[in-house]
């Protein structure tokens, strides 16, 4: 009776793993001889021991049957901790992997045909990502590409498949090419939107999202007044956000503000006290004088408690530390002031956490 449980238990399991994703334990090179016996490619889920999306595709999404079935058709599929592991090290800086999950898929000659970067909650939607990534072979592409195919239509596909991989260094290049072919009366077409949407490719001060500010009419005319104002928004939120937590120089900080100002979103009092900080904070920085650094303060004081935590998390914390880096003894106590009273108003957890490890710090520190 033990023996046939044993049986049973045995077929049950061999029937989960058939279902599932089938990852299987080779080097890179093995998977490659045998992705050629096979005529199949190679899918790689390069992963980290601390990624927490990375364990979620592991457990929730790759066991899936439909997604096992359509990966092991089509694919030899190996995985590898980049942390850990030499074929995953080496495939991350060939690559230059930059977020996890990274997914490859590679010829068996180890050439890239495409990734896919990030996690996806349902297995369909993963699964249509795959076939997206086998359509549009960056390969085939980037061959064509070297080759001086400068069609609209191939420069669109090649650009979107880009984005998809998150190459986002060549997505910029290809834009350009893209930009030089198209028509300035077609750019502000709907088709092309995804040019202006993707903050990676068109941040404030890039080529493509000045075309935006200075074709602001046609764009309102193609998308909607609504959403061109909430795209510009949110780029002179991350911009402006960047500009003040020292990611970015200030040097083109009133080109912002002028390019700002004839925009009316729903965000534009928050911006303008962001231009307003980031201002002081530049004017403060020149000489770290005490009349510099109390006017930057004094902004802190008025303007940090009508934040939202959401967004003054973002910023917060470098302010603050400069503030009583180099200002005076009695600047110092007022930092610890609004401390104390962000602390005890905010309801941003990430913020509260922060405050309250500061706080903490502090008082150990009297």
């Amino acid at each position: 009776m033990k023996k046939l449980l044993l049986i049973y238990v045995g077929i049950f399991c061999s029937v989960l793993a058939f279902g599932q994703t089938n990852f299987q334990k080779l080097t890179l090179d093995e998977a490659c001889t045998k992705a050629k016996a096979e005529k199949k490619l190679v899918f790689v889920d390069l992963y980290t021991s601390w990624c927490a999306p990375c364990k979620m595709m592991a457990d929730k999404v790759f066991p899936d049957v439909k997604l096992g079935a359509f990966m092991n058709e089509r694919f030899v599929c190996v995985k590898y901790d980049t942390g850990a592991d030499k074929d995953g090290s080496e495939l991350a800086k060939m690559f230059n992997v930059q977020a996890y999950p990274t997914f490859l898929i590679l010829n068996v000659d180890k050439g890239l045909e495409n990734q896919i970067v990030g996690a996806t909650l349902e297995p369909s939607d993963f699964m249509n990502q795959v076939e997206a990534a086998l359509k549009a072979s960056l390969a085939s592409l980037g061959q064509q590409y070297e080759n001086g195919n400068r069609d609209v239509s191939f420069l669109t596909d090649y650009l979107k498949a880009l984005l998809t991989a998150s190459m986002n260094e060549k997505a910029q290049e290809v834009c350009v090419a893209l930009f030089k072919v198209l028509p300035d009366t077609e750019k502000s077409n709907r088709e092309y939107w995804f040019i202006f949407k993707d903050q990676a490719l068109s941040p404030v001060g890039s080529p493509f999202m000045d075309f935006l500010f200075s074709h602001f009419e046609q764009f309102t005319r193609s998308m909607g007044e609504e959403k061109v104002l909430n795209r510009i928004a949110e780029a002179f939120e991350i911009k402006l956000r960047d500009m003040i937590r020292g990611r970015e120089p200030m040097d083109d900080l009133d080109k912002v503000a002028k390019q700002m100002a004839p925009h009316h979103f729903n965000s534009r009092e928050r911006m303008d006290t962001y231009v307003a900080l980031g201002k002081a904070l530049r004017e403060a920085r020149k000489d770290n004088s005490e009349k510099g650094v109390e006017k930057l303060l004094e902004l802190c004081e008025n303007e940090f408690p009508k934040i939202d935590g959401e967004h003054l998390v973002y910023f917060y914390f470098p302010v603050t530390i400069y503030i009583a880096n180099v200002g005076t003894e009695a600047q110092y106590k007022r930092v610890c002031k609004l401390h104390e009273y962000v602390y005890e108003h905010t309801e941003h957890n990430p913020l509260k956490i922060g405050l309250g490890n500061m706080l903490s710090g502090t008082k150990k520190n009297k």
